[in-house]
């Protein structure tokens, strides 16, 4: 009797690719010039593959199959393939040979989706964000936004909104902490409730959201031109969300209120703001920081328990008790 059949079937829940592998795969699937090099790049939600060919680089993304749905990745496709269309301010979706904005991989955890894309030309700003990179950040952000207004599509994702973001997160959430921990974010939680001013889902107000809006999601070039990547978390919600994620991604950096200033007026320059916008942006930061606690919450499988134990809760609690004094004095 083999191992095997003593344990039954064996699944996983996620497998990695050679780069060896993903180099023949987009050989074969897409108008690649040959020869290529590959190398495995980054390891976020989903892999991410670095392609050279030539003169020309590329990254090859495979999706995670127990992150993302085939409906999910479809969306952020068309989306992309739409703001390829009209706009260089994203890392540019490639089709394949046949035309299709994905290509399917199988992998021993079930059908993969792979998607590649034209490298981001300069590099990512991370800690080292410069308020003027922060103006034509915001200035960025805004026209994707706006280019946006008139993209359709007949798929779907979670919206953005305060039961996916908020409630849906605690859940996430309440396994990893204590009692103590699990009153206090319930109480945060009806506070938020009650102080995020209703905003009207009206055009520019309401609309595609980049999701993950961050220092280390945009390369900037030589020529102070900014790039966007990585739409994993886009979908339709209030943009004054989009621009406290962004808020929330630089919370740590010595600079963060000049660089919160500078962003929301390069954002203005394209796009207006309103008095009901602006005042609902703190509360979002707080709403957005308890998300990405239910990121990690949602994806301990792929980050390993070990780094989700107590110290990385009573770290991230921590800081969003300082901004939740901060904004409920």
């Amino acid at each position: 009797m083999t191992h095997g059949s003593m344990m039954g079937e064996l699944t996983y829940s996620y497998s990695r690719l050679s780069a060896e592998s993903v180099a023949k795969f987009v050989a074969e699937q897409y108008a690649v010039q040959e020869p290529l090099q590959c190398r495995f790049y980054v390891l976020g939600l989903h892999d991410n593959y670095l392609i050279e060919s030539g003169n020309s680089k590329y990254i090859f993304r495979i999706y995670r199959k127990s992150w993302r749905t085939q409906e999910e990745i479809d969306f952020e496709l068309e989306l992309l393939a739409f703001l390829t269309d009209k706009t260089s301010r994203v890392a540019a979706l490639l089709p394949s040979s046949n035309g299709q904005l994905k290509t399917l991989i199988q992998s021993p955890e079930g059908q993969r989706a792979g998607a590649l894309f034209a490298y981001a030309e300069g590099a990512a700003p991370g800690k080292a964000l410069a308020v003027e990179d922060s103006v034509l950040l915001g200035q960025t952000v805004a026209a994707v936004h706006a280019i946006t207004q008139t993209f359709t599509t007949a798929r779907t994702r979670p919206l953005l909104d305060l039961p996916y973001l908020l409630d849906a997160s605690l859940v996430a959430i309440d396994p990893f902490i204590d009692n103590a921990a699990r009153d206090y974010l319930k109480g945060l939680q009806a506070k938020l409730q009650c102080a995020l001013p209703f905003l009207a889902q009206e055009a520019g107000v309401y609309g595609i959201c980049l999701g993950d809006v961050n220092p280390t999601n945009f390369h900037i070039g030589e020529d102070k031109r900014i790039t966007l990547f990585d739409f994993d978390q886009c979908g339709y919600g209030y943009r004054a969300f989009d621009i406290a994620k962004f808020i929330a991604s630089i919370h740590a950096l010595n600079l963060k209120q000049e660089l919160t200033k500078a962003f929301i007026e390069g954002y203005q320059q394209i796009r207006h703001l309103n008095s009901d916008e602006m005042q609902t942006i703190p509360y979002y930061e707080v709403v957005t920081r308890i998300w990405v606690m239910a990121i990690h919450a949602n994806n301990a499988d792929l980050i390993g328990y070990k780094f989700l134990e107590s110290p990385f809760w009573e770290r991230s609690l921590s800081n969003l008790n300082e901004l939740d004094s901060q904004l409920f004095q």
